[in-house]
């Protein structure tokens, strides 16, 4: 609990830079383009329109998405499963690599190793909102309307990004620790879309109940379901299901506790294995 405290505290007094250095990266991503910030928003959306096109419309039918009633509800369904993954993965491959690529660097700073991460989780957030709203404008053609219900996405958002901190302090300090860890753990990601019901539910028939509940207990399964049941579904309190609860933050607590300990522990010899 005393390694949490310390890395608490070095957040919130490199909160400023962390900023920063977000919109940095940001404003370097597309600096040599002609069309600049214009990329932000239409490789996104040439993004969306690929995803649509290869899945929604061969994918849509009722009898295999119980959660998406028609064409435009898949559409919505998927479309916003696929933005909330893609960002989540993108936001783990980056973290991991955050501190061992940018050590030799930010060492010479006076600069909180343990903030790197966060900064490149909120370098993510652009193309994030803007993926966002646009699977927003989507979903206002569908027959969903704006509820009060829709303010819980604040508490699954917040969820989302402590849990991204929170296993970005796990990889990104074994990454320095152990090279190979990051190729395996980029492997994985690429096959986790398929494992966390943003394609196909996995509480639908096409899964049996013992492998669908093994499933659920994955964390992007726990973000990316809380947002559509928010967004698109009949709508209920996070808070009416306690054993979800329970074994995501539990999760997240846990990779807290490793994550700081670890690199509390070997951030002074990151250097060494650099």
């Amino acid at each position: 609990m005393k390694d949490i405290i310390k890395i608490i505290k070095e957040i919130f007094s490199s909160r400023r830079v962390v900023l920063r250095i977000a919109k940095y990266n940001n404003d370097q991503a597309y600096r040599n383009n002609y069309l600049g910030d214009f990329w932000h928003f239409a490789d996104p959306a040439l993004q969306i329109g690929v995803m649509l096109f290869m899945f929604a419309m061969r994918m849509g039918d009722n009898y295999k998405n119980p959660h998406a009633h028609g064409i435009q509800g898949y559409v919505a369904w998927i479309a916003l499963g696929m933005i909330t993954y893609f960002f989540m993965q993108s936001s783990m491959t980056k973290s991991a690599n955050s501190i061992k690529r940018q050590l030799n660097l930010l060492a010479k700073m006076n600069f909180a190793l343990s903030a790197i991460p966060l900064t490149e989780i909120i370098t993510e957030l652009r193309r994030y909102f803007v993926m966002l709203g646009m699977v927003m404008f989507l979903i206002l053609f569908t027959d969903v309307k704006p509820t009060i219900w829709w303010f819980q996405f604040i508490y699954y958002f917040i969820a989302m990004i402590i849990f991204l901190y929170a296993l970005s302090l796990v990889t990104s300090t074994i990454t320095v620790l152990v090279p190979d860890f990051y190729n395996a753990y980029v492997a994985i990601l690429r096959v986790g879309m398929w494992l966390s019901g943003v394609i196909i539910p996995i509480d639908g028939p096409a899964f049996p109940i013992v492998i669908s509940n093994i499933l659920k207990i994955n964390p992007l399964y726990y973000i990316i379901e809380g947002f559509r049941e928010t967004l698109l579904e009949n709508p209920q309190g996070f808070w009416e299901k306690p054993s979800d609860i329970i074994v995501f933050w539990g999760i997240v607590i846990i990779l807290l506790i490793v994550g700081s300990h670890i690199h509390i522990r070997f951030r002074n010899r990151f250097i060494d294995f650099v």
